[in-house]
């Protein structure tokens, strides 16, 4: 009985403070829309009228949350394959490293305003290339991380793998890569909330590539609207997907760590 049910206890300890103060935010919240912001609802409409705004476009949301998804998925999904192999390759040589790396700096420092004219110049208005900004916002973190890991690999296990005259391939696929897993799922935590990001400023810039579109284009319709209370919903759809994002790419991470590496044994 007690071993079945202290996962439920950890949990509920874990949760809490997270709870309580997601209550105290709405708490606060619902005081200034009745107090300052009384009869402003434009400004600050209550937790009441965007509960109301949701409820009411419920299934507008639910598309364009579904839209945006999809969109952070491919371009995650692209930054993951690209990033890992492209991080992969650059490990292997200190001078490819010196060339090319200073230009998967360069990608993430120019602001994704910049070349959008660009991406809908060479990919048009469409959901590609909402896409494409989200793999650009999205792509450094896994490089930067999965070569900081692929260079952390202990020098007593990469001596012992040449000891035992294991291969290049050998001691990548069995020392260097598993090694870096941690440091490489740190970068897919950062990415997977980058991509999210990524989708929305897409569709803030370029649109999307359906007739309703994704949570950005919604919230445009809403801000010239003036529909606050259903901006306000739209922002926490935003808001909850990125946070739902990174817990799953969290708990992937726990899954293939927990029975081996410190940094999340007991998980």
């Amino acid at each position: 009985m007690t071993r079945s049910s202290s996962p439920a206890l950890a949990l509920a300890r874990n949760a809490a403070p997270v709870v309580a103060v997601a209550l105290l935010a709405i708490g606060l919240w619902w005081l200034l829309s009745a107090t300052v912001y009384q009869g402003k609802g434009y400004l600050l409409p209550s937790p009441q009228e965007v509960a109301a705004a949701t409820a009411e476009n419920a299934a507008t949301l639910a598309g364009a949350t579904l839209s945006t998804l999809k969109e952070a998925l491919l371009g995650y999904a692209l930054a993951i394959v690209v990033g890992i192999a492209g991080a992969a390759v650059l490990a292997q040589s200190r001078l490819l490293e010196r060339s090319l790396y200073p230009y998967a700096v360069l990608l993430q420092t120019v602001p994704v305003v910049a070349i959008a004219p660009l991406i809908v110049l060479w990919f048009g208005y469409n959901e590609l290339s909402v896409v494409i900004v989200s793999f650009i916002m999205s792509l450094f973190p896994i490089i930067n991380n999965t070569m900081l890991g692929l260079r952390s690999t202990s020098r007593n296990l990469a001596e012992l793998f040449a000891l035992h005259r294991a291969s290049g391939l050998v001691s990548f696929w069995k020392l260097r890569l598993p090694g870096a897993l941690p440091h490489i799922f740190a970068g897919l935590r950062i990415s997977a909330g980058l991509s999210v990001i990524g989708a929305i400023v897409g569709e803030f810039i370029i649109g999307s590539g359906n007739a309703e579109g994704g949570l950005g284009v919604q919230i445009v319709f809403a801000q010239g609207r003036m529909y606050t209370a259903l901006l306000f919903a739209e922002v926490i759809a935003a808001t909850l997907l990125g946070f739902l994002f990174f817990l799953a790419v969290s708990a992937i991470g726990r899954l293939l760590l927990r029975h081996w590496h410190e940094s999340a044994l007991g998980s």
